[in-house]
C-alpha cells in the first residue's frame, strides 16, 4: 500500500532536526495510531488534525485505520509544530 511522506523540522535548543512523517491509509480497525516517540501533545494532535480536516470541508476517512510515523524514531518529538504535516 502507498504511503504519504512529508518533512518537519524538530528542535532541540539550536540545533535542528530533519523529521520524516509518514502517513498511511488502510482497512483495519478504526483508529489513529501514532509511531515515533511522541510525546502527550503530539498524541493530541490527532484530534486537532482531525476537527482541522473536517472543519476544511475535506474528507475524514473515517472508516479506516490511520498509522502515522514520526521517523527517526529515536529522537523525542514535542510540540504542535508537526500537526501541519501530519494532516497532510
Amino acid at each position: 500500500m502507498p504511503f504519504a511522506t512529508a518533512h518537519t523540522v524538530s528542535l532541540h535548543g539550536a540545533v535542528g532536526h530533519l523529521i520524516d512523517v509518514q502517513s498511511d491509509v488502510s482497512p483495519g480497525q478504526v483508529g489513529v495510531t501514532m509511531v515515533g516517540r511522541a510525546d502527550t501533545m503530539i498524541n493530541e494532535a490527532r484530534d486537532r488534525c482531525r476537527m482541522a480536516i473536517v472543519n476544511s470541508h475535506l474528507d475524514w476517512p473515517a472508516t479506516r485505520r490511520i498509522t502515522i510515523l514520526l521517523s527517526p524514531a529515536d529522537l523525542l518529538k514535542r510540540g504542535t509544530h508537526f500537526d501541519l504535516a501530519m494532516s497532510h
